[in-house]
């Protein structure tokens, strides 16, 4: 039946069939076609013609409903998106590849793309005909028949490594944002390396944060302890361990908070005391429905309420430097198979290669994430990212990525408004969820994005569902499940590797 479903694309010049979507709950199929504006509208003639050559192909037995997704032709968007498609996907072309490479003209719904490559580059593409693949990437994006020219530089033409400034994605609108923080001094450490001059208020808090800092005055502590089991040489013991559950008070508000201190630090867990004011570094979680705080160190401090107004960038209309691309997988059940599993909302899993395990200290050099909308990957969203420093053996050993891969790729700053756009108003999930999110969190604050995603952690939904596993390694889950992890550690194979364990154990 594809075959014939894409025939609809030959009805109209300038509509092209995207993507059928089925929805067992209400038993209706919205069928999806891009349109190109300059070429074709959707009146109601026009969708009569589209309905009656649907139910043509696809029958009576369920309802079909049109979509019309505008899709015009612009020069800007075709550049960008071809420089971003080139540097991901064709690392070896993108040596000395510039946007100013890139030029695009267009005529009707046919675009003519030409790409400046320096002599040595120009004879390794022509050879192994790229021009070809580089096409057919961006047809799958755009509503044009694409063709693809490579033209040899000049060996002295100077290069530049500039990604296009543009006026939206430079300067973004940025919206005033009351907040309430409290100035932290006198900080002494109680348990683990507190550094911290400001806490968030936390009864402002309404949904699960990693990475934060809260503070309040303890009002009552308790040592309890777990029985946790350990493996070693093959055989297992049960060993007691301490932890310690206390509340906060702040601002007339209550929160409850606990800490599971390393062995060397469980005799400190006794210096916290009633009436002490702390602060504390950690996640807030959800427990029989309500928000508790486990936190990872604890200080002794004082603190000052402090009301200020902070900026924070809106989202860009448009993506600019890395475009979301349309995913496909051949292993996902049929578009009418009755057991395809409906998950309502819309969910980003993504995954981060980075050059190190501190968030405050490392730097991101790929993300890699894909979209979940009504229980389907959608779409994905990939991109190396030039860390502006040298990436440690010890990382590329366990990514396989290096200096050279991302040396012509952009640098988070230009990465991070695309990811906020593709990411905006979805659940966000990760596997060990916290890690991840550490980084995002840290280069957000910087460039004035807020990241207030729900999170989900694929790492304690497999604890939860798939108890007895001899570890919860994302490879060792994924062989549970049956599910086909390629290339593991890159970003990208993480992430939809990952999305579908969440899709399985949601």
């Amino acid at each position: 039946m594809s075959d014939r479903i894409e025939d609809l694309d030959k009805l109209y010049p300038g509509l092209k069939f995207k993507d059928a979507v089925y929805t067992e709950k209400t038993n209706t199929c919205v069928i999806n076609f891009l349109y190109n504006p300059e070429c074709f509208t959707p009146n109601d003639e026009k969708k009569k013609v589209i309905d009656a050559k649907m139910q043509e192909i696809i029958g009576n037995f369920v309802p079909l409903q049109a979509n019309f997704i505008s899709c015009p032709l612009d020069k800007r968007a075709i550049a960008n998106h071809t420089y971003t498609t080139i540097t991901n996907t064709f690392p070896a072309i993108s040596k000395n590849f510039s946007y100013d490479d890139v030029s695009v003209e267009i005529d009707n719904i046919n675009v003519n793309v030409k790409l400046k490559l320096s002599p040595s580059i120009f004879d390794y593409a022509t050879n192994l005909k790229r021009e070809q693949l580089i096409a057919e990437k961006l047809k799958e994006s755009f509503l044009a028949d694409f063709h693809v020219e490579f033209v040899k530089k000049d060996e002295n033409t100077p290069q530049s490594s500039a990604i296009e400034k543009n006026i939206e994605f430079m300067s973004s609108i940025k919206v005033a944002e009351e907040k309430t923080v409290f100035e932290l001094t006198d900080v002494q450490n109680i348990i683990g390396n507190n550094d911290y001059t400001l806490a968030i208020d936390f009864s402002k808090v309404k949904n699960v944060i990693e990475n934060v800092v809260i503070c309040g005055e303890v009002t009552t502590s308790q040592r309890r302890t777990y029985t946790r089991k350990f493996t070693k040489n093959g055989v297992s013991k049960d060993v007691e361990r301490t932890f310690y559950m206390f509340s906060l008070k702040n601002e007339g508000k209550f929160l409850n908070c606990n800490i599971f201190p390393r062995q060397t630090d469980e005799a400190k867990g006794d210096l916290i005391e009633p009436g002490m004011k702390v602060c504390c570094f950690g996640s807030f979680r959800e427990f029989n429905g309500r928000l508790n705080f486990t936190a990872i160190s604890v200080a002794r401090c004082e603190y000052k309420k402090e009301d200020i107004k902070s900026k924070i960038k809106g989202v860009n209309e448009n993506y600019h430097v890395v475009f979301p691309q349309k995913y496909v997988d051949y292993e996902q059940s049929g578009l009418f198979d009755d057991e395809d599993k409906v998950i309502p909302g819309t969910y980003v899993v993504f995954d981060l290669e980075t050059t190190g395990t501190e968030a405050n200290k490392d730097a991101i050099i790929e993300i890699g994430a894909c979209k979940i909308e009504n229980g389907k990957i959608t779409e994905t969203f990939s991109t190396f990212v030039n860390p502006e420093r040298h990436i440690p053996a010890d990382a590329s050993k366990v990514n396989n990525i290096y200096d050279d891969m991302v040396a012509d790729a952009p640098t988070i700053n230009y990465v991070l408004p695309d990811f906020y756009k593709f990411c905006y108003g979805s659940t966000m999930v990760g596997q060990n969820v916290s890690f991840d999110i550490g980084f995002i969190y840290n280069v957000s604050k910087k460039l004035s994005y807020n990241f207030d995603n729900p999170l989900e952690d694929t790492l304690q939904m497999a604890h939860e569902k798939l108890p007895g596993l001899k570890n919860y390694k994302l490879g060792t889950i994924v062989e549970r499940l049956n599910i086909t992890l390629e290339n593991a550690h890159r970003a990208l194979n993480d992430a939809i590797a990952t999305a579908k364990v969440f899709i399985k154990l949601k």
